[in-house]
């Protein structure tokens, strides 16, 4: 019984050991791995041909490996386990987007600025020098820079770390300027929800509906809002009281915007958003997505968000279908922390920011 058994167990090892050579194989003979690699940079290491690189001599990034079929096109698990056996052993920790953004940050956290931990990792994984390329992703190693000193310098020891305090801001209005062949586009719009003992905060959506075009003859109020907040200011660390501050929030409404199609939605009640947030646009209610973006509510420093195309992440060619040349998102938010509002009568006009 016990001969049985091993005779059948040696069988398996001979099987997956075919399997191994002739996916290795048929991958090199019709080069679908370089294909699926795209611009991502490929290395020769113990007689693999690997997607990964070295960013620096301590960090190495990889696309996620793969086991059965998918090892035909992409990195194979045991020749990925093989090669960080014999480099790295004990220390693992895929990819381009994911891997570039906990990369930069690290190379940020040894001091490095933004813009060239960026550009090193963009040189040393890729072939095309584009490295990170997801708008949001590299939004966000901005926000982990503004989360770091160095009191002693750069070289002197480890950064000090301050998280930014959890910020809620309520969100007014979702505008889309210069759309065209297209009279709606819906939304959806998420946020990080904390859950008791767990570190990973899942998403979970606060709202759906659909931005539509301006109706004609429609016209908004341009009375500004003055709000009572009490956000602490940059120099005001050494007061025991914050002191309530008087600010003004201006619409964009102005006679140009009727020029050009614009898709709108209003809150009929503000909607608040706090930490990792999500917006995503689509053709119809269910499927077509077009692009989305992502941000923190705690580094909105005013009330307005301005993102251009080329600031959303995932625009295919559906979305960049219905973007006109200054195609723009607006997201407006009321004032953080504020308690108290009002408006005033104003002339109808373009809005102007007093620069004395």
């Amino acid at each position: 019984m016990g001969i049985k058994f091993s005779k059948q167990g040696q069988g398996k090892v001979e099987n997956l050991s075919l399997q191994h050579h002739l996916m290795n194989y048929l991958s090199k003979k019709f080069y679908i791995r370089n294909l699926v690699s795209k611009q991502r940079r490929r290395m020769l290491v113990a007689g693999y041909d690997l997607d990964m690189s070295y960013i620096t001599d301590h960090i190495l990034a990889m696309s996620f490996p793969a086991e059965r079929m998918r090892a035909m096109y992409r990195n194979p698990l045991w020749q990925v386990k093989s090669v960080l056996d014999m480099r790295h052993q004990g220390h693992y920790k895929a990819g381009k987007g994911r891997t570039g953004l906990m990369v930069c940050a690290y190379l940020v956290y040894c001091g490095m600025s933004v813009e060239d931990a960026l550009h090193l990792y963009a040189q040393r994984r890729t072939t095309n020098n584009e490295g990170v390329s997801i708008p949001s992703q590299r939004r966000y190693v901005g926000y982990w820079a503004k989360c770091l000193s160095f009191p002693k310098g750069i070289y002197n020891g480890s950064p000090e770390v301050k998280l930014p305090i959890p910020c809620r801001r309520e969100l007014q209005r979702i505008r889309l300027y210069d759309t065209v062949n297209t009279e709606s586009i819906f939304f959806v719009v998420s946020e990080s929800q904390e859950v008791p003992s767990q570190l990973y905060r899942p998403s979970m959506e606060r709202t759906r509906s659909c931005c539509r075009q301006f109706k004609s003859g429609y016209e908004s109020s341009n009375s500004p809002r003055y709000f009572l907040s009490f956000v602490e200011g940059e120099n005001e660390e050494n007061k025991s009281e914050v002191e309530p501050h008087f600010i003004v929030q201006m619409d964009t409404e102005c006679s140009a915007l009727y020029h050009k199609t614009c898709l709108d939605y209003n809150f009929e009640k503000p909607l608040p958003l706090t930490g990792d947030v999500r917006i995503i646009f689509y053709a119809k209610m269910f499927g077509g997505r077009l692009f989305y973006a992502c941000f923190n509510s705690a580094f909105i420093k005013n009330s307005l968000i301005q993102l251009r195309l080329q600031d959303l992440d995932k625009v295919g060619k559906k979305g960049r279908s219905i973007c006109g040349p200054s195609f723009c998102l607006e997201l407006v938010f009321g004032p953080a922390n504020a308690k108290h509002s009002f408006s005033t009568s104003s002339e109808d006009e373009c809005p102007r920011y007093d620069s004395s």
